[in-house]
């Protein structure tokens, strides 16, 4: 009889806890989750690492985040694109003055640059012996800088690497 009992309670609980965690699942949005006061939405996948970034036109915007960028209209906040290419979590990312172009930094070492609209990766900067921490376009968007970990900034010219 006590095992009766015990199997019946067993079962009512595990039965329970699946509808009330499938219900509750369903029903929530995880952009919203824990805001803070006067927060709007919760943007990105996956660990935000590094910064985020405007694009000139004000109109997308990117986030660096461990499993790539993430792009986002930045009035309605849905989602564009994820750009993936680097091998590690991203730690920077930069639009060019035209809005054109991407670069990113990576634990990795590497500089990406991407097509912004299409997402396109188009090459691939190597060099530096550490963390890529920033990275940032010249005002022409010719050339681009880059800090990184191994205590360097280097600048590449950003048609040709």
């Amino acid at each position: 009889m006590r095992t009766r009992v015990s199997l019946f309670i067993v079962t009512f609980v595990l039965t329970s806890a699946t509808f009330l965690l499938n219900g509750c699942a369903q029903n929530q949005d995880y952009t919203k989750w824990e805001l803070p006061e006067g927060a709007k939405i919760r943007l990105g996948k996956g660990a935000i690492t590094g910064n985020i970034a405007y694009s000139p036109d004000g109109n997308r915007l990117a986030v660096a985040s461990s499993i790539g960028i993430w792009m986002y209209d930045a009035h309605t906040s849905k989602e564009l694109d994820l750009f993936i290419g680097h091998r590690s979590s991203i730690e920077s990312v930069c639009f060019s003055p035209d809005g054109s172009l991407l670069a990113s930094g990576s634990l990795d070492r590497n500089l990406c640059l991407w097509n912004a609209i299409s997402g396109k990766h188009l090459q691939t900067f190597t060099g530096h012996t550490g963390v890529v921490f920033s990275v940032s376009f010249s005002s022409d968007g010719s050339m681009l800088a880059s800090g990184g970990g191994d205590d360097t900034v280097r600048l590449w010219d950003a048609a040709t690497g």
